[in-house]
C-alpha cells in the first residue's frame, strides 16, 4: 500500500514521482528498478526554453497532496486524476521572474520563496499559517536540495545566508559548469537530484564528476542519508523528480490513509 507524501521529506521509499520528459531512459529505469513508478510531464508552451519540461518549473506541492500549475495547462498526465491539481489563475510567460512562479517549495512550517512567487501559493502558506521566508532568487527550488526539515544544499549564496539566518543548517556550493543545461551556461544543483526516501537522495549524475560531490555526500552523512548517483554520465539539470506517493510501512498499517489512484 502507498499514501500521498511530502515531495521534499518523504517518510519512507517513494512509490510513485512525477519526471521530465527528458529524463534519459537510463535514469527511469534505474528507478523503475527500484520500484518508483514516473509519470512523465509534458511542457509549458509559454516557455522557450528547455525549462519548459522541468518538473519543479511546472509543478508546486502547495499542500500534501496538491500540486498548483498554469492556468489551462497542457502538460499534466492524462492517467492520474486531476482532483490532484489546482489551476493557478496565472499563465507561466518566458521571461524571469514570470518562468519560475511554481519554483519554491515548503519545508517543515517554512514557504521557502522568492518576491515572484505566485500569489495564491502565498495565499495558501498564509492560510496554513506556514512561516515563509523570502529571499531574494526566484529560481528558489532550483537552486536547493531540502536534507532535512532544518538542513538543505543550495547553489546560491543569498538562498543559504537568508536560510542560516532563520535557523537553517546549510551547505553552500557555487554556481558549477559541471551541471549541463542546454541552452544555458550551466545547470543548478536542485534540478538535479530528489529525496527518494527518508534515507536517500538520488541524483542524476555521477557525484564522482561533480567539482562539490565529495561534500554533497558529506554533509548528506551527517544525517544518516546516502547520496546516489543515478547515473554514470556527468550531472545534469532536468529539473529534478518530484515524488508523489510513498509506501506504507507496517508500523503506519490502519494508521495512514492509503490513497486512491
Amino acid at each position: 500500500m502507498e499514501r500521498i507524501c511530502d515531495p521534499y521529506m518523504p517518510r519512507s521509499n517513494v512509490k510513485k514521482a512525477f519526471i521530465s520528459a527528458l529524463l534519459p531512459d537510463e535514469i527511469v529505469q534505474e528507478l523503475q528498478d527500484m520500484g518508483i513508478k514516473t509519470y512523465k510531464l509534458g511542457r509549458s508552451p509559454h516557455i522557450l526554453s528547455e525549462l519548459s519540461y522541468h518538473p519543479d518549473i511546472l509543478l508546486n506541492n502547495f499542500r500534501k497532496g496538491q500540486w498548483m500549475c498554469e492556468n489551462d495547462p497542457k502538460y499534466l498526465p492524462k492517467d492520474l486524476p486531476r482532483s490532484l491539481f489546482v489551476e493557478s489563475e496565472a499563465e507561466l510567460g518566458d521571461l524571469y521572474p514570470y518562468d519560475c512562479l511554481f519554483n519554491n517549495f515548503r519545508l517543515g512550517k517554512a514557504l521557502i520563496c522568492g518576491m515572484g512567487t505566485d500569489y495564491l501559493i502565498r495565499a495558501y502558506a498564509d492560510y496554513d499559517e506556514y512561516r515563509i521566508i523570502y529571499v531574494e532568487q526566484n529560481y528558489v527550488k532550483c537552486c536547493c536540495i531540502p536534507v532535512t526539515d532544518n538542513a538543505v544544499i543550495t547553489c546560491d549564496y543569498y538562498i543559504g545566508r537568508a536560510l542560516r539566518k532563520n535557523g537553517y543548517d546549510v551547505l553552500t556550493v557555487k554556481d558549477c559548469d559541471r551541471i549541463g543545461l542546454k541552452g544555458y551556461s550551466h545547470g543548478l544543483i536542485g534540478g538535479c537530484a530528489a529525496k527518494l526516501s527518508d534515507k536517500l537522495i538520488g541524483f542524476t549524475g555521477d557525484l564522482n564528476q561533480y567539482t562539490y560531490g565529495n561534500d554533497v555526500r558529506d554533509f548528506c552523512a551527517n544525517y544518516n542519508i546516502d547520496a546516489f548517483s543515478l547515473s554514470s554520465k556527468p550531472m545534469y539539470d532536468y529539473g529534478g523528480i518530484l515524488p508523489i506517493t510513498e509506501h506504507i510501512p507496517k508500523s503506519d498499517v490502519g494508521i495512514s490513509t492509503p490513497c486512491d489512484f
